[in-house]
């Protein structure tokens, strides 16, 4: 169940004419006066999830370690569907790749399709930013091996900050693992959106999501107001 980030509440996620709204279950939003806590909205960085390749600590094979949304597991390598646990951290370890449990079956992902599960990426959301009208997220995923898959979303999806994703490449969709009827459709990589333009300062490629920005921090140029 998800809560609300600003007075922490718990939320259902509908779609109402194509847009994802979160609605309260217990009635509107009680978000104090004084809060400060994170409403994902403009750019927000993960300082506490990754998803990364290294060695097992108790038996030196390849894994990979994924931390996200306050918790971590560690994957058997390759990292691909079903994604299978690591046995040395299973309070049962199995030798048999029958009994091994998975990602794919603690979160009811559906990998039956052979092109399907090829298309599918694992991944941790480390950034997000939202754009100031709400209409799309950019989104950055950190997905094994120093590998990282930068997509635009539709609508406001500054929540699945920190969080396990699966990024199907061949539907153009994503979802959290944990809240799979929550599925974001992707823009297309050719959209104008995306484009970069030549920073008018130092004639950087910049994003155009990403210009105001790098402005201001590079160049000390104030946002417009």
């Amino acid at each position: 169940m998800s809560r609300c980030s600003r007075c922490g509440n718990p939320i259902e996620f509908r779609y109402v004419k194509g847009r994802c709204i979160p609605l309260h279950i217990k009635g509107g939003c009680n978000t104090p006066a004084n809060s400060h806590v994170n409403d994902f909205s403009g750019k927000r960085t993960s300082d506490n999830s990754a998803c990364f390749s290294t060695s097992c600590p108790v038996c030196g094979d390849e894994v990979f370690f994924i931390s996200h949304n306050g918790g971590s597991v560690w994957l058997e390598a390759p990292l691909g569907p079903p994604w299978y646990r690591h046995g040395c951290f299973e309070k049962t370890a199995s030798s048999t790749t029958d009994d091994k449990s998975s990602l794919a079956s603690t979160y009811s992902i559906d990998i039956s399709s052979s092109k399907l599960s090829k298309s599918q990426i694992l991944g941790v959301v480390k950034t997000t930013n939202v754009d100031s009208h709400n209409e799309f997220t950019e989104v950055v995923i950190e997905t094994g091996k120093s590998e990282f898959i930068q997509i635009l979303l539709k609508n406001k999806a500054g929540f699945l900050l920190g969080k396990l994703c699966v990024y199907n490449s061949s539907t153009e969709t994503i979802w959290p693992v944990d809240e799979p009827n929550y599925v974001f459709e992707v823009f297309p990589l050719q959209s104008n959106l995306l484009s970069q333009i030549d920073c008018p300062v130092c004639g950087a490629k910049v994003s155009l999501s990403d210009v105001e920005d790098h402005l201001m921090q590079e160049h000390g140029v104030l946002k417009k107001r």
